[in-house]
């Protein structure tokens, strides 16, 4: 059942124009039209105002199909503090939109840049707040679970292709005099990215993290190799994998008493992209299935009056996903690009995460964004 009480913010009116945009299809992002920007900034001839009134009108379609998967979800989880945060900061996103919405001088295009910028900025918490409100709400009602994912996954797909269009949007036109572009922009837009260069810098971050989990990583192959990729993408899935292993051969180690066997990363360059191959030692994976749910993997049993709360943003380590996010979001990206993860486990001994990362250029499409998941 819908929840009619998420629509308080908009007027009735308002409301209609959403709902007049759920009729309109999400436009697929196409990698020529990403290119064709870059270039034509890169030559000095980009139009900005008509960049501006495209990705005004593209994203103010999506915000809209956003809107639709909230007011569609149960009464209980609209009712969380977080999951109507999160709402909130969509409904200002789409008003702002409609303020904004005749750009015909440059100076109009400027104040759609700040406006933009300022929407990115305010988003950043947002996959934390989804996973405290989910942790929360499967512990009030474990039937919530299957329909609070189905949002997650239409939700995070369409939230990879809504930030290639702004960062693209924000790296390549200019920024108003003064302003400073958010942060990630730079590494939101395709450009030549190297493998390897992350996984040396995630194997000494996350061993420096303060989870307390380290293992040494040896990388061998095609280190050198650069494929055309979003760097923000690639460090996500690189990083979670990563992890994954580190946090496993750690926990396998302290279980023998024993110093932590290193982790193999394997990378490989084919016709078809690159192909990355982690193995670890660390005793393997009980149940493959359970890893590509969200959130974790059991409700809260050991409190089940669970006292709703907004998630806290402000801890040491905001770049750290939420407890059983990491890896399908991971899979997820991968196969938004036309690439893949998958698992190989031997219970008792290790697990090979085998990433495939193609050459962008090979595909002009992304993934649908917003048909469901074509995965």
């Amino acid at each position: 059942m819908a929840s009619t009480g998420g629509a308080r913010g908009f007027n009735l009116a308002t409301l209609r124009r959403v709902r007049k945009l759920w009729g309109k299809n999400v436009k697929r992002i196409s990698l020529s039209d990403l290119k064709a920007r870059s270039s034509a900034q890169h030559n000095g001839d980009i139009n900005y105002q008509q960049e501006a009134r495209l990705t005004h009108s593209e994203l103010k379609v999506r915000i809209a199909h956003r809107l639709k998967d909230f007011l569609f979800l149960p009464y209980k989880a609209m009712a969380h503090p977080s999951v109507r945060s999160l709402y909130d900061k969509y409904c200002s996103a789409y008003a702002l939109h409609e303020q904004l919405s005749d750009i015909t001088s440059e100076d109009d295009a400027l104040q759609y840049w700040s406006a933009l910028a300022h929407i990115l900025e305010g988003h950043g918490d947002v996959t934390r707040l989804l996973g405290h409100s989910r942790q929360q709400l499967v512990a009030l009602d474990p039937h919530l679970g299957s329909v609070f994912d189905s949002f997650l996954d239409r939700f995070f797909v369409s939230r990879i292709g809504t930030h290639l269009l702004g960062a693209s949007f924000l790296q390549h036109c200019p920024a108003p005099q003064g302003a400073k572009k958010p942060a990630g922009v730079a590494m939101g837009v395709l450009q030549p990215t190297n493998p390897a260069n992350f996984i040396r810098d995630l194997a000494g971050s996350l061993g420096v993290s303060g989870e307390g989990y380290s293992a040494p990583v040896s990388i061998n192959g095609a280190t050198d190799v650069q494929i055309l990729y979003v760097p923000a993408h690639l460090r996500v899935i690189l990083r979670e994998v990563l992890r994954n292993s580190m946090e496993a051969t750690a926990r396998m180690a302290e279980q023998n008493r024993e110093s932590p066997n290193p982790i193999q990363v394997h990378i490989r360059q084919g016709q078809n992209g690159v192909f990355v191959t982690v193995s670890d030692k660390g005793g393997g994976i009980d149940s493959i299935q359970r890893v590509w749910r969200w959130g974790p993997n059991l409700p809260d049993r050991e409190h089940p009056d669970v006292e709703w709360c907004n998630a806290d943003t402000t801890d040491s380590h905001p770049r750290l996903l939420p407890h059983g996010f990491g890896l399908p979001l991971a899979r997820l990206t991968a196969r938004y690009f036309g690439g893949d993860l998958r698992l190989q486990t031997l219970v008792g001994y290790g697990t090979n995460a085998y990433i495939h990362i193609p050459e962008l250029r090979q595909h002009d499409g992304l993934g649908l964004d917003d048909s469901g998941v074509p995965f």
